[in-house]
């Protein structure tokens, strides 16, 4: 489980990874409703052999404070650290919850015979569904399916792709860079932004890195926006009945999932209400005591048939980390020149996990340069340079960014 979290936000069992803070800002719960305003400052707080913490007053009454129970919004709301324990950031996001939520929707269709109007949408990642189809040696579309009918057994009552979440993530992207690129030029590079780890790091520790990062949103959240606003009022149903939970390779995810950015207050609810990996689901096959070829298969669902297709497990050309780099570049040849290139030649850079590639004009001079980064030290190399003009200068006009070295995608 521990090994889930990118090099960024990684506390133990690394050698890529940012030292926390020595304590969390919470550690404990005063209570101050109740304490007096003149007890308050005769109190003090002491770490007993067991180390729990204990208030002792001048009068010699002792009591044991509770211990705070630390969100994920707590968690990306304090600057003590990058982040808190792997066991305390997954206690909202992990399978156990994964199966009473699944549970709850199971048992509430069925004490009133599917009368209710609420519904369950899983939505699937494709470097999920890649990593499990390798393990057992399927089919992609097929290994989809069966790990749809565990969901659906479990008590979903659809799942569909995360397809077009990651075209519209794309697409935005490109609009993004042509819009930055004809009018203000000089603000480049331009950072994506679909990597909670690395923005998660950006906003931390290295604020003069937040105006060149991409405002376009990842895959998973475009998802919790068409599936709970888009498709929901298509169902004549408010966000707050619609559970979306997602399947994602990255345990950064959840992260993500948490940030108020991406709640919807009105309804008190969020756009992903839950994030569960791979590494999880393989868990709960061996906890079930089956595996994913003896889960019964069901077919994906289309949120939108007809316009965008949802029901078919495909990726995109270019990167593991989405194709940013590659998609953008390819758009650019067309815009510039009126020509898309066959293949683009991308070249290793310092290490294995930097990669650049540079767009060309009729005559062969270089007119955009593209790269790809990942893993932290990258990233601190290209942080430390956007704090000068003259080293922001030397860098792609566009970077693909993330927190995991390339081998750890």
């Amino acid at each position: 489980m521990t090994n889930g979290f990118s090099g960024v936000l990684k506390l133990t069992d690394l050698d890529d990874f940012i030292s926390p803070g020595q304590e969390c800002v919470k550690p404990v719960e005063v209570r101050k409703d109740d304490l007096s305003k003149e007890s308050i400052s005769k109190i003090r707080i002491e770490l007993e052999e067991d180390g729990t913490y204990s208030q002792r007053r001048d009068d010699g009454k002792v009591k044991v404070l509770d211990k705070v129970n630390i969100t994920l919004s707590d968690c990306l709301a304090c600057s003590g650290c990058i982040t808190s324990a792997e066991s305390i950031l997954i206690s909202q996001q992990g399978p156990d919850e994964l199966l009473r939520i699944l549970e709850l929707n199971r048992i509430t269709k069925e004490s009133m015979m599917g009368k209710t109007e609420n519904i369950c949408i899983v939505t699937m990642g494709v470097q999920s569904v890649l990593s499990l189809a390798h393990k057992y040696r399927m089919h992609p579309q097929l290994a989809a399916e069966h790990i749809a009918g565990f969901f659906v057994e479990l008590g979903a009552d659809k799942v569909t792709m995360a397809t077009i979440g990651e075209d519209f993530s794309l697409l935005e992207s490109q609009k993004e860079f042509v819009r930055t690129y004809e009018s203000n030029p000089s603000s480049l590079p331009l950072l994506t932004g679909i990597c909670p780890g690395w923005v998660c790091y950006g906003e931390k520790l290295h604020p003069q890195s937040l105006p060149f990062i991409s405002r376009v949103k990842s895959p998973q959240q475009i998802m919790g926006s068409l599936v709970k606003l888009v498709y929901g009022r298509e169902l004549n149903l408010t966000p707050d009945q619609i559970t979306h939970i997602t399947l994602m390779s990255c345990f950064d995810r959840k992260l993500e999932a948490s940030r108020l950015d991406f709640s919807l207050p009105d309804y008190r609810t969020k756009d992903v209400d839950h994030v569960v990996t791979a590494i999880e689901l393989e868990d709960l096959f061996k906890r079930f005591g089956k595996s994913l070829p003896e889960c019964s298969p069901e077919k994906l669902f289309d949120l939108f048939p007809g316009k965008v297709g949802g029901s078919e497990v495909r990726s995109h050309l270019g990167s593991g980390s989405g194709g940013y780099a590659e998609c953008i570049h390819r758009a650019m040849s067309e815009k510039l020149f009126g020509r898309e290139p066959e293949t683009i030649a991308w070249k290793q850079g310092r290490n294995s996990d930097i990669w650049e590639s540079v767009l060309h004009d009729d005559n062969g001079k270089g007119v955009l340069k593209f790269g790809i980064a990942t893993g932290f030290r990258n990233i601190q190399t290209i942080v430390r340079k956007v704090k000068s003009k003259v080293m922001t200068a030397q860098l792609p006009h566009y970077i693909e960014i993330m927190a995991c070295p390339t081998e750890q995608d």
